[in-house]
C-alpha cells in the first residue's frame, strides 16, 4: 500500500512540473510563458490575464473577450 502511495506522489510530482515556476513572455507578435528551465508554454502558465488583455489591445487595437474566455477561462 506504502509503495502505491508513493508511486502517485511521484507521479503527481512530475505531472505538476514539481512546481516550477513561469514567467511571462513577449516576443513580436507572440506572447508565451517560459518556465525556469526554459521550457515554452502556453500563455496561460505565466501570464495573467490582465497581462493577456494588455498585449492584445497594444498589438491590435482590440481585445477578443469572447477568446479569452473560451481559451484561457479570462
Amino acid at each position: 500500500m506504502l509503495v502505491k502511495i508513493l508511486s502517485l506522489i511521484v507521479i503527481s510530482f512530475t505531472l505538476s512540473g514539481c512546481g516550477e515556476k513561469w514567467s511571462c513572455q513577449t516576443k513580436g507578435d507572440a506572447i508565451f510563458s517560459m518556465s525556469e528551465s526554459g521550457d515554452i508554454g502556453s500563455a496561460d502558465k505565466g501570464c495573467s490575464c490582465s497581462e493577456m488583455r494588455n498585449f492584445e489591445l497594444n498589438k491590435f487595437g482590440k481585445v477578443d473577450e469572447e477568446a479569452l474566455k473560451n481559451d484561457f477561462g479570462c
